[in-house]
């Protein structure tokens, strides 16, 4: 599961950060790492990320954070990505070991450089922190000289302290770099997304991959820590959950839509996956809905 190495700010010289406003149609499918650190904040778009090891959906106003060398990348739902410019995010970039040696001039950063190890897993952002947050982020976007430097600080310190963060990545989770011929992320997750209301053999996916079945196993569980059957279903249980909750179907009905062969199977892989069977969701959902 090969990620590419991407320079980020090499066109900005020695500056310790910079901002990148994305406004099109897609946000391009490389699955890459970079040495700085990225928050991103979605103004519009949705679709599925991959941050490391956690697969999730994404949508407009989530705010994440990819420490340094952390593999990531967004796909646009395809339906989504049929409007111009749909996918319109705003991204921070920073060197982490410049902000320390920096900071390290003035104070002890013993705390900076445990939340920028923690920012290796990924972070999701939430609730007041994240509101706050996004406010700053535009304000940069206008700022010059000395007040540019203090906003970007403001940011770095909100991270830093905020309580309504979600880790995305295992506590084991290692990044893992393989060389440049090998097989890009973007292949075989579009590969599953494409096909995951059926059943996908290992055979098929490794011969799609061009690699023998034993190879394949190899190659996507040393890069995933996982094997490409606890992979599937991941994605299969992430939609099972999306078409309850947008959805007035049946479990019975969800199962058999997201590739499962038997309601059995379906309640013990989403149990194993979600902590709680498809109808305890389903009622989680319904109770919180009704009383909000």
């Amino acid at each position: 599961m090969k990620p590419i190495f991407a320079k980020v700010m090499e066109t900005v010289g020695e500056d310790l950060f910079a901002v990148r406003v994305t406004q099109q149609q897609a946000f391009s499918t490389d699955y890459h790492f970079h040495k700085e650190c990225q928050l991103t904040y979605i103004v519009q778009s949705q679709g599925k990320r991959l941050i490391g090891d956690h697969f999730d959906y994404f949508i407009s106003e989530e705010l994440t954070l990819t420490g340094t060398e952390l593999p990531h990348v967004w796909f646009t739902d395809v339906i989504e990505s049929e409007k111009e410019h749909h996918a319109h995010s705003i991204a921070l970039f920073f060197d982490p070991d410049r902000l320390v040696e920096i900071l390290s001039s003035f104070h002890d950063t013993e705390k900076l450089q445990a939340f920028l190890l923690l920012s290796k897993r990924g972070i999701r952002y939430e609730g007041k922190c994240k509101e706050q947050i996004k406010k700053l982020l535009y304000k940069l976007l206008d700022a010059q000289g000395l007040k540019r430097i203090i906003i970007f600080l403001q940011i770095i310190e909100k991270l830093q302290d905020a309580s309504d963060k979600n880790v995305l990545c295992h506590i084991d989770y290692s990044n893992i770099h393989f060389p440049n011929n090998a097989l890009k992320i973007d292949k075989i997750v579009q590969y599953v997304l494409t096909n995951y209301s059926r059943e996908i053999s290992l055979e098929e996916i490794a011969l799609a991959m061009n690699l023998s079945k034993n190879a394949f196993c190899r190659y996507f569980k040393a890069q995933t820590q996982k094997t490409f059957v606890q992979f599937v279903n991941e994605v299969r249980i992430m939609q099972a959950c999306k078409l309850i909750v947008e959805n007035q179907l049946s479990i019975h009905r969800v199962a058999y839509d997201c590739g499962f062969n038997s309601l059995s199977n379906f309640n013990r892989v989403f149990k194993t996956i979600k902590n709680q069977t498809p109808s305890e969701f389903k009622n989680a959902l319904y109770e919180a809905t009704s009383t909000s």
